[in-house]
């Protein structure tokens, strides 16, 4: 009995081990063309690269529509027809690239910048498809494997160029990339997307009609709720680097870029952490998540941030190579702990059908961010801590909000009396 729970709790650990290694692949491994590129060129080119990446990286944020929390849920209430909603909601979604196309001419990409920006768009898309396979299979390990071999090759191209990298010439190896690794995964689950013809591609749509297409009018809608809250989340932790492209040169870009992925990263940890316990925290009462989870998790950011200063001062002064002002490190701390404490909140949200609070949230803390970015870096740029002061503030208010008015929640659409 004891080795039967023993290799039951070492097939968890594993596969909780292989989501939190294959989670890391992408801002790791991106973090190391990065350093090559900053090292081997300049953070000018970098920055100028990071004003490319931002466009396409939004765009395939909307592309994506939601697909992966959608889809899964989808497989779970219909996984004989897996395949076949697969596939229409990857030819439905295909449908913005079009819009994406319209988006790159207004913003003047032309020439080989514009085909290079919606190859990679196209590469994102169908890579980005993949990942609620990658989840409902658990082949967490196959998508670190293809994460890294990709980066390799890139790093090897990145190594090869040298100093005669260009923009172009970057956007062109992550175009590359994403074909490279949409490829493989599609090898990867080529049995699990096979279709019987004409059958399964008659299922019935999310309105209840059958149709005999690929396009499903009514996907969007169906997937609107699961597209808003991601999108809203990654605005609000994204917007300040968007301002910063926006407002300031290539050189402070790619400072802030780097400086902020650390941060990220750092947050991360908590995700990584509590993602193992998600089934669990459905399972808890409101005061069991208030009184426990939440203490705890604060506590072990805590204790994570010498660490972390250590890991973040290691990286900027000699990987990148990159000075800052030491109130930023400081102000590293305020802004990656307040998420330590709310995260487990959110689920708690969740639990109770409350997804709107979070979205509230969301959405509020982008409008701050934007408002308080729009104010101020015109007028100071990145000198000292001013940006990161804006983007702290926001972290705040939100563990402001989740403390004093989360807390007092009882139950869906009550609160505790005063």
């Amino acid at each position: 009995m004891r080795g039967a729970i023993w290799r039951k709790a070492r097939r968890r650990g594993r596969v909780a081990l292989a989501s939190s290694l294959n989670s890391l692949a992408r801002p790791l491994f991106g973090m190391a063309v990065s350093v090559l590129v900053v090292r081997l060129a300049s953070v000018d080119l970098w920055g100028a690269f990071v004003d490319a990446l931002i466009v396409v990286q939004l765009a395939a944020a909307v592309m994506a529509w939601g697909n992966q929390e959608f889809l899964l849920r989808e497989f779970s209430r219909r996984p004989a027809e897996a395949a076949a909603l697969w596939w229409r909601s990857l030819a439905t979604r295909g449908l913005l690239l079009a819009a994406y196309g319209m988006v790159l001419v207004a913003l003047g990409w032309r020439g080989p910048r514009f085909w290079l920006g919606l190859g990679w768009g196209a590469g994102l898309l169908a890579y980005r498809s993949f990942d609620v396979w990658v989840v409902y299979r658990r082949a967490f390990a196959w998508a670190f494997g293809v994460e890294a071999f990709a980066t390799a090759g890139m790093v090897a191209m990145v190594l090869w160029l040298g100093s005669a990298l260009t923009v172009e010439a970057l956007m062109a190896l992550f175009a590359l990339a994403a074909a490279l690794k949409s490829a493989a995964m599609f090898w990867r689950f080529r049995h699990a997307l096979a279709l019987r013809f004409p059958r399964d591609i008659a299922l019935s749509s999310h309105r209840l009609r059958r149709r005999r297409t690929w396009i499903d009018p009514g996907y969007f809608a169906a997937a609107f709720p699961f597209f808003l809250l991601s999108f809203s989340g990654m605005l609000q932790s994204r917007i300040d680097l968007y301002s910063v492209s926006f407002w300031l040169g290539p050189e402070e870009v790619g400072r802030y870029q780097v400086y902020i992925n650390l941060l990220l990263y750092a947050q991360a940890v908590a995700a990584f952490v509590l993602t193992p316990f998600v089934k669990g925290l459905y399972r808890l009462d409101d005061a069991a998540i208030r009184r426990g989870v939440s203490r705890r998790l604060l506590a072990l950011g805590a204790l994570l941030m010498g660490p972390f200063l250590l890991a973040l001062y290691v990286a900027l002064a000699y990987l990148y190579r990159i000075e800052l002002p030491d109130i930023f490190y400081t102000l590293a701390i305020l802004y990656v702990l307040p998420i330590y404490y709310y995260l487990p909140k959110i689920y708690g949200l969740y639990r109770q059908n409350l997804q709107h609070i979070v979205l509230f949230v969301n959405i509020t803390g982008f409008l701050m961010n934007l408002l308080l970015n729009a104010f101020l870096l015109p007028r100071v740029g990145l000198v000292g801590a001013i940006l990161s002061t804006s983007t702290t503030l926001v972290r705040w208010a939100a563990f402001g909000f989740y403390w004093r008015v989360v807390d007092r929640w009882k139950g869906p659409g009550k609160l505790k009396s005063s």
